[in-house]
């Protein structure tokens, strides 16, 4: 993860110092911000886990963006998102529903190009991290809260979960977007004490809309 943010970041540094207009002087920064909402889609990739089941099943994110771009065609969007997310998940035989709250902020490095009058393609791609707020598993007609402290002394998954995403979308000239996102955590949200040999890896897919103000 580390690695994948300063890649990132390292590329950002070098689209800046060497950013130019065609007459050779610097541009000027164009900051634009907006709303945004999505349907996402969330499905665990699993490992070490015969049988078990996991359902993509719609959730709710509602979020807002900044893009700063540094030229033409090149910028950065941090993102704050509100993350409704559910998913069954559970075995072939015995499954339960998991819904989960958190706020997810990602940062993505991204590009545009111009196609009819002042609509744009865009697409992006750059790490996030999310924090779970709230997170409880409906099975065996109970509820199992899975950031309460169980007798190993931690939770059963981690409060923060962090990884790779990437966007891509249309944007009309009236500041209208629709975009689709995916995203994956770069490691096992189980705690060690708890997974007893079973890794979990969050997976989101989501389609949305958005509305930005600003200079276009």
């Amino acid at each position: 993860m580390k690695k994948i943010l300063t890649i990132c970041i390292g590329f950002l540094i070098a689209v800046i110092a060497n950013a130019q207009t065609p007459d050779g002087s610097k541009p000027e920064i164009i900051l634009e911000g907006g709303v945004k909402a999505d349907a996402t889609f969330l499905n665990f990739q699993k490992a070490g886990a015969p049988g078990a089941v996991s359902t993509f099943t719609p959730g709710f994110t509602p979020g807002g963006f900044m893009n700063i771009w540094f030229n033409d065609w090149i910028g950065i969007r941090p993102e704050l998102n509100l993350n409704f997310k559910q998913t069954v998940l559970g075995w072939t035989d015995n499954s339960g529903r998991l819904r989960s709250f958190g706020v997810e902020i990602p940062i993505y490095v991204t590009g545009r190009i111009k196609t009819f009058g002042e609509d744009h393609v865009f697409i992006g791609i750059g790490p996030y991290t999310e924090f779970i707020c709230y997170a409880k598993w409906s099975i065996d007609n109970r509820k199992v809260d899975l950031l309460e402290i169980h007798t190993s002394g931690e939770p059963m998954i981690q409060d923060t979960q962090s990884g790779l995403g990437t966007i891509v979308g249309y944007e009309f000239g009236m500041g209208i977007s629709i975009d689709f996102s995916y995203k994956i955590c770069c490691y096992n949200i189980l705690q060690p004490n708890t997974s007893q040999g079973v890794s979990l890896y969050p997976q989101t897919i989501s389609v949305g809309l958005s509305y930005k103000w600003g200079k276009r």
